[in-house]
């Protein structure tokens, strides 16, 4: 039930690539994508507290909302206000989804983006190579009243060639087998290390299989490069 309603997206877009667990769901990431009006992409990562079927719980309705409303044309504020109220209403009080909306709008050459308590995101310039960090500045979706709920976006310039890089922390607070984390320093030193920009999100793949010795499960990453 729950990939038919999460899968109803773009996530297979020749721009999008992603490397989650198969059974993601189950340590409460959720990946969506839709294609939106005028040439719109919106791209939302979450991560829900606790694992299996409370996960999910909160997952479907997060899934439906951000497709149903995508599809009729309402804007990301407005998506991003209606799940936040709805799982406010759903969620125990202890559970919520720290989340990361991409608003893409590839014709203007914009990006809008909100993080409510995911790591950093990156939007990495094809021009000069330049890193902007795409920060949390907001609490995670399901906290708040939505009396209160912050729905302001941090708006950036974008390019053809441009990409946008979402990770959630399973990627940072990985372990090896010496109980050391992976860490922002390593992934940093990875795109620091960088010379082809197609390159990175194997590379990054790369490292994390080097430090661990092998794929994580319970970790997504994904990558969006900007077309025209």
């Amino acid at each position: 039930i729950f990939d038919k309603v999460a899968h109803a997206g773009c996530l297979n877009a020749p721009n999008i690539r992603y490397r989650q667990s198969p059974r993601a769901l189950f340590n409460g990431d959720l990946l969506l994508a839709a294609h939106a009006p005028a040439g719109r992409m919106f791209v939302l990562l979450g991560d829900f507290t606790g694992h299996g079927l409370p996960a999910a719980i909160g997952a479907m309705p997060l899934a439906e909302t951000f497709y149903g409303m995508t599809a009729k044309g309402y804007s990301s504020n407005e998506i991003l206000r209606e799940i936040n109220a709805k799982l406010k209403l759903i969620l125990p009080v202890e559970m919520f989804c720290c989340a990361t909306l991409l608003d893409i709008h590839f014709k203007q050459g914009m990006l809008r983006v909100w993080n409510g308590g995911l790591p950093d995101g990156y939007l990495l310039r094809a021009s000069d190579g330049e890193r902007l960090p795409l920060r949390s500045r907001h609490l995670p979706l399901g906290v708040l009243e939505a009396s209160t709920f912050d729905d302001a976006f941090e708006t950036l310039p974008l390019a053809t060639g441009d990409r946008l890089l979402l990770m959630s922390d399973g990627i940072l607070e990985s372990c090896n087998d010496d109980d050391e984390l992976f860490g922002e320093q390593r992934l940093l030193a990875v795109m620091d290390a960088n010379r082809e920009s197609s390159d990175l999100f194997d590379e990054i793949q790369e490292a994390l299989r080097a430090f661990h010795g092998q794929i994580l499960d319970d970790a997504s990453l994904v990558e969006v490069s900007v077309i025209d």
